[in-house]
Formats: C-alpha cells, structure tokens, sequence
C-alpha cells in the first residue's frame, strides 16, 4: 500500500512538471470489426480516441473508408469528444463488401485546438487493410456516401453504380413482378380500358379531397380572422403600422387546427399565432421584433443587471448570446457568457411588459479550481498507474455513435429527384420522390420495407389527420406512373414534391 502511494504521487509529480515541459496531445486509432471478410459481408468502422485534456473536446474529423466502389467519406465532420480518457466513436453505416480482394483504408484525420496551447493540430490514424474472400453473390448496387458538416453546412450526396459496372447511375428502385402471374399483354383492349378508368378514378379521388381540404382551410380561416381576441391583436399591429405578411393554417377540421399570422414594418417582423379548438381560441399570442428589443433595453439599462455583467465582464467573461421568450404578462430571458478558459456564466430572470425586472441572479462555475485541479491530477495518476500496472486489464471504452439524419438524408433524396425530373427522367422522379418519403419513414420510425397503405396505417393514430391525407396523396400520385398511359406532368409532380416535402420537414 504504501508503495502504491509512493508511485502514485511520483507518477502526479511527474505528470506536473511533463505539462510544463510538453503539451498533451489527442491521438485516435482506427479501428474495424473484422478485418478478413467474404464478399456480401459487412464492416464496421470506428475511432478510438484518447483524451488527455480532462475536458470535451471540438473536433474536426476527415475519414475515407471505401472498399472497391462502396463506403463512406466523409469529407468534414464536427463532433464534440466527450470529457473521458477513452472514448469509441463508431459510424452508423457499415460497409457492405462486393469484390474480392485486398483493400487499404485510408488514414482518418482529426483537427482540433489544443486547449493547453491555443493552436490548431492535426493526428492521424494508422491505415488498415482488409481482405476480402469470395462469397456469395450480391448482385446489389454500390454506392459512395459522402457527408459534409461543417460551419453550419450540412450536405450528403451518394454516387452509385452497379456491381458488374464501374458507371454511375441513379439508383430509382424497381418493381417485382410475381411469376406465377401471367399478365395481359399492356395493349390489350381490356388493359387499355382499366387503366384508363383506374386513372380518372384516382385523378377524381384526389380532386375531391384536395376541395374538401380547401373547404375546411376557407372555413377555418373564416372562424379565426372572425373571432375578437384576433381581431383586437391584428387591430393594434396594424395600429403601429404593421401590414399582413401572409398566414399558415393547418386544419384538423372546419373548427379546429393550429395558425400563424405574419405582419410586417419595414425591417420588423410580428405574428399572431395559436390554436383554435371546437371553434374556441387557446393559446393566442402576439409577438415582434420591437417587443424584444423593448425588453432588451428594460433589462440592459436595469441597475442590477449591469452591475452582474460588469462583474462577470472583469472575471474575465464576455457575452456570448441572449435568448428572451416573450409570454403575454411577464418574459424570461438569460444572457450567456463565456471565458477564454472555456467556462461558462449567464445571467438569468424575468421581465415584465412594463420593464420590471424580476427573480434576476447570476450563475458561475463553482470557484475552488484549484481543488478540482488538483483531484484531475491526482485521479490522472492512479489511472495511469493502474493501466501500467496491469495490461491484462484493458479500459473498456464508451461507445458513441455518429447517426446517419432520417430528414437531411430523405431531402436529398426529394433534391435528387427534382433533378431527374429537370433532366428528363419523368417516371424515375416519381419513384425517387416516393423513395425518399418511404426513407424517412424507414429511418425516423423504423419502419421497414412496407406497402403504401402498410404505411399509411402503421402512422395512424400517432399523427394528425392533415398529415395522414398529406402520405396518402403522396403516395397516390406516385402511385400513377404504375400505369402505362399515364403521362407525367410539371403539375402533377410539384404537388409530388409540395406533398414529400411537408411530410419530410
């Protein structure tokens, strides 16, 4: 024991005046489940990071991992590395093998600022190779997903080809076909006859309930902008010089749905939002740009509030954001700030409509740094200690995962089939548009593989009937080019498109 205490505290000691002679540095392996696989097997592909800084950590990572025409590159990809000393960071796509061979994966580079020295480095990892035996046949499209997010930016685009070709196409889906049915021929008079009927019926159908929701919007527009407590908050915006900008409404029926009223005042904004249920107002509320800025002059010029922020201004802290939610009688707000040590101070409460401030207080980290410096050093120790001590014991890591987004990667789709559209490809920008609302599903719900109507009633009861009538016309639509003497239209499919879009977002 008191051996243990003797390393222990030559080990801190040491860890001390190492800091003052060299800065730690973050290192990150890669790493793959199995690296000898056969053809139509998956690879996983994570990094295993070790955080020397006791602290969560930006950082930027650069990572290629394609085997033959199928994988993952990601060309930017910000991710905040958890206060942990180890840390297994696996991506949420595994990579399906199609040729044999011998495959090199290329090395991942992570960037970040080193918090001890304030400057920008960069560590790579090792590259890996893989071997890959013949297996079963695929037979599947390959595709190259690459992702950017960086900056606010956020972009993913996939090339695909096929195995036996090395060109690329875009993947639209297809069609299965039961063998044991044998089909009319397509220009039958019999065929030519259904399908033109099926056709008008379902033009018909949807004409229909595209009126009826019409209907339903006119009437509930009509109920709102007749009701008084809307009327007096559209009277007094107009009063200071607001003009109507515009409304969203969404029915639910011919009394009941949820809107929003925008006004305008040259660079000012206003809206009227709320709820109307059974034909009874809930929740109506008025807010603008000038409210807020009103507020914000009540609580900058308020003598205590200044008094807090020069305190925190002399610690050392500087204003890093301020977020105020208006309510009808009295707000919230909390300004935020931050150091240059990474430490993070607001000062929070509520103000009224007349500018009294309310339940104002400051929040700090807690002072005693030196305490918690202190113990970081000394449990450092024993860690490492510990690790040298007995290899035979390795550090189990926590395992986080970068997920793949249902919506960003459902409105690349939509995009993507906007573009074949443009390009000509009319019937293959039905199927791509109705791929991406089926893969919104598939990655929000987790619902997999089903039929239009599976889909329709998997979401029933969970959704609003608005958004139900909004699938199933979607999917109807694309449901057209089924048919042969159906002729795709700029009309018809900017509704396609219209409806995807709102499903998505």
């Amino acid at each position: 024991m008191k051996r243990s205490m003797i390393v222990t505290i030559s080990i801190c000691l040491i860890i001390i005046f190492s800091g003052i002679t060299s800065a730690k540095q973050l290192s990150v392996k890669k790493i793959v489940s199995n690296t000898d696989i056969s053809t139509g097997d998956s690879a996983n592909i994570s990094l295993e990071f070790e955080n020397p800084f006791n602290k969560s950590l930006p950082v930027k990572i650069e990572d290629n991992n394609v085997l033959g025409n199928n994988g993952l590159e990601i060309q930017c990809y910000e991710y905040e590395l958890p206060d942990r000393p180890l840390t297994l960071v696996g991506y949420d796509f595994p990579i399906q093998a199609y040729s044999p061979g011998e495959f090199t994966l290329d090395p991942a580079t992570v960037t970040y600022t080193n918090p001890e020295t304030g400057t920008q480095e960069s560590v790579k990892t090792q590259p890996v190779k893989i071997v890959i035996r013949q297996g079963r046949a695929t037979g599947q499209q390959q595709g190259i997903t690459q992702i950017y997010q960086c900056g606010g930016v956020s972009m993913r685009s996939t090339s695909v080809s096929s195995s036996s070709s090395s060109s690329v196409s875009i993947s639209s889906g297809s069609q299965q076909v039961n063998p044991n049915i044998n089909p009319q021929p397509a220009d039958s008079p019999e065929n030519i006859q259904q399908v033109g009927q099926d056709m008008q019926n379902i033009k018909q159908q949807m004409e229909r309930q595209q009126q009826d929701k019409q209907k339903m919007e006119e009437e509930l527009k009509r109920r709102i902008e007749n009701n008084g407590e809307f009327q007096n908050l559209s009277e007094e915006l107009q009063k200071q010089g607001y003009a109507p900008d515009g409304q969203q409404i969404r029915p639910e029926s011919n009394n009941t749905g949820n809107f929003d009223y925008g006004f305008k005042k040259g660079e000012e904004n206003a809206n009227i939002s709320g709820r109307m249920d059974a034909g009874k107002m809930e929740n109506i509320r008025e807010q603008s740009t000038e409210d807020v800025k009103k507020l914000e002059q009540y609580i900058e010029n308020n003598e205590t509030f200044r008094q807090m922020q020069n305190t925190l201004l002399d610690k050392g802290y500087n204003l890093s954001g301020k977020k105020i939610d208006l309510e009808q009688n009295i707000s919230s707000f909390q300004y935020s700030y931050s150091d240059q040590q990474g430490r993070n101070a607001s000062i929070e409460g509520n103000v009224t409509g007349a500018g009294e401030i309310k339940d104002i207080a400051p929040k700090e980290p807690d002072q005693p740094y030196w305490i918690i410096a202190l113990l970081l050093i000394l449990l450092s120790g024993i860690y490492l200690y510990n690790k040298f001590r007995n290899n035979s014991r390795p550090f189990e890591p926590a395992m986080e995962t970068i997920h793949i987004d249902p919506k960003e990667n459902a409105l690349l789709l939509l995009e993507k089939a906007i573009g074949m559209f443009n390009s000509g490809m009319h019937r293959e920008a039905y199927v791509e548009a109705s791929n991406a609302v089926r893969a919104y599903f598939k990655g929000s719900s987790g619902i997999q593989e089903l039929t239009s109507d599976e889909i329709i009633r998997s979401i029933r009861g969970s959704k609003e009937k608005g958004y139900i009538e909004d699938v199933r016309d979607c999917f109807m639509l694309c449901d057209l080019v089924k048919f042969a003497k159906y002729e795709p239209n700029r009309e018809d499919f900017n509704r396609v498109a219209e409806l995807a879009r709102r499903i998505i977002v």
